[in-house]
């Protein structure tokens, strides 16, 4: 049985963890994440105080998945389910997996998402702006051990 120093193991570690680093990119990661997870956050960032009193609902289909959500506001809280679009909604957002994963991310900007062929919006846009806004906006850089 041969013994490998133990810095040894520790470099081959590190140069090996930069090669996946460069094959498994953090865009897409976050490609390969549920797409309710994303619905989960936005449920957590909700600014409660911003929301108090309104009631929404909206529907997001993403058309190469065939897969629909519908995120309801209510109470101060978000709710989202995995079911066929209400009719009675809102607003409805039809997109792509990967702009929305792009727009999540602050990948695309304003102009990139409103001229794209892969976004498209029934119902009234102000009620979307509106519900858009009530969210935080997430901190890549949050300290996880505070002093």
């Amino acid at each position: 049985m041969r013994i490998i120093p133990f810095y040894s193991l520790f470099q081959s570690i590190a140069f090996y963890g930069r090669i996946l680093y460069k094959r498994i990119r953090p865009f897409n990661v976050l490609k390969l994440t549920p797409v309710s997870y994303f619905f989960g956050s936005m449920a957590v960032r909700l600014n409660g105080p911003d929301a108090e009193g309104k009631q929404m609902v909206i529907n997001i289909t993403f058309t190469d998945l065939n897969e629909s959500y519908v995120l309801t506001l209510e109470n101060s809280v978000l709710h989202h389910r995995k079911t066929a679009p209400d009719p009675k909604a809102d607003a409805t957002m039809r997109v792509t997996h990967d702009l929305f994963i792009a727009m999540v991310a602050g990948k695309a900007g304003i102009k990139d998402t409103l001229f794209s062929d892969d976004l498209e919006i029934d119902g009234s846009r102000m009620v979307l702006v509106r519900f858009l806004m009530l969210f935080h906006k997430p901190r890549a850089n949050f300290p996880i051990v505070t002093p």
